[in-house]
């Protein structure tokens, strides 16, 4: 079966001549990392009222050991990531730490029980008591990156949600993140895009936790300069757009290469979960921006459909048969842009739209990918502010 690789945008994709730029002196909104409150009390009542999908992704989060009321963390030192995670001293740990404590956090926000919470704060306390020598070996900034994307929006719940973090505590937390993660991300990766855009995730999420709009504005200036190379699109011209190091990064695999179609990522050829653990820092970003007021998504909303109808073909219920050297599989993702295009927007993705209930509910992957359709599922609008005008 000869597979047709191209397709039209869809039509009803939002306009993208719209940019927005944050106000340097506008304070941000709490909690605003991927979670407003009105979006968690919408969570909560629908869990309530046996809502789907917030209903079974819940239950598949409370059955999880990272929400078990006994779980213990694992602090380090110092965490040292090798390549393909050899050595791991603490990376798995930390990742499953961080998660667990954002899963926490939101089992006490639905739930109304003080233990999780209090056990959201015991795991940050213990990795910000514990945490000194940083990250090292060559995954380290990719540890410290997908890390330092999942604490704030842990601490985000808990600090602004709950009177049980006392402010001593939160500073210590504060200053674990500025110290220990930030001068491995600062300056970005001239690597495979995943990485980059997951340390532009982090800078904006430390930043608004941390209340640091230079902080935040690096990760901005960060995303908008990695973000329009890592998926193609036929308006790029024959090759894709560069990254800021000037270097074309590898799109082939192995010595193989794919002809460039609308919404092929850097990575597809790589294999799918690196390719999609790219494109959802890509989304998540995007999504705390708009939590914030500001459009990362009309900048490069194009790009993100167009990624995820060119790999939906190729999923079920589709089944369409992939082209020579490329692998797609059902990823814990796609929720988030999902939820902004098509019930926020009223974009039809229709190949997406088919996969999406076949994926639900996407579970915690122990990198970034936390809890999508729980979080996101179906939640449209809720509890966003109006968008910042330029």
């Amino acid at each position: 079966m000869r597979v047709v690789l191209q397709f039209a945008v869809i039509a009803a994709a939002p306009p993208l001549d719209t940019t927005r730029a944050a106000d340097p002196a506008a304070a941000f909104r709490h909690p605003g990392i991927l979670l407003n409150r009105a979006q968690l009390d919408l969570i909560k009542e629908r869990i309530a009222a046996g809502v789907e999908p917030q209903k079974t992704a819940f239950a598949a989060m409370i059955a999880s050991p990272l929400a078990a009321l006994d779980y213990s963390p694992t602090p380090r030192v110092t965490v040292e990531c090798g390549s393909y995670s050899r050595p791991d001293l603490g990376c798995k740990d930390e990742r499953r730490d961080s998660a667990a404590a954002y899963s926490q956090a939101i089992a006490w926000y639905v739930t109304g029980d003080a233990r999780y919470a209090r056990n959201a704060i015991r795991i940050m306390n213990a990795w910000s008591g514990t945490l000194t020598g940083g990250h090292k070996l060559a995954n380290g900034p990719i540890q410290a990156a997908w890390s330092a994307s999942v604490w704030p929006r842990a601490a985000e719940i808990v600090r602004h949600l709950s009177d049980f973090w006392p402010s001593a505590e939160v500073a210590r937390f504060e200053h674990m993140l500025l110290t220990q993660y930030v001068p491995s991300i600062i300056n970005g990766s001239d690597e495979n895009g995943n990485k980059e855009l997951a340390m532009s995730e982090a800078l904006i999420n430390v930043g608004i936790f941390n209340n640091d709009r230079v902080l935040f504005e690096r990760g901005l200036r960060m995303w908008r300069a990695r973000a329009p190379a890592y998926i193609y699109l036929k308006s790029d011209g024959d090759k894709p757009v560069l990254p800021p190091s000037g270097v074309m990064p590898f799109w082939g695999n192995k010595g193989k290469f794919t002809p460039f179609v609308d919404g092929l990522l850097q990575e597809s050829m790589r294999d799918p979960h690196h390719a999609n653990m790219g494109f959802a820092s890509m989304v998540n970003a995007a999504e705390t921006a708009r939590q914030q007021g500001l459009d990362l998504f009309a900048e490069q909303g194009r790009r993100m459909i167009a990624a995820m109808e060119f790999q939906a073909q190729f999923l079920p219920p589709h089944h369409a048969s992939p082209p020579e050297f490329l692998v797609f599989s059902l990823q814990p993702t796609w929720e988030i842009a999902f939820n902004h295009f098509h019930h926020r927007l009223g974009v039809e993705l229709p190949r997406m739209a088919r996969v999406i209930p076949t994926n639900r509910p996407t579970g915690a992957d122990n990198n970034h990918i936390v809890w999508e359709t729980l979080t996101h599922g179906d939640v449209g609008s809720v509890g966003l502010p109006p968008l910042i005008l330029p």
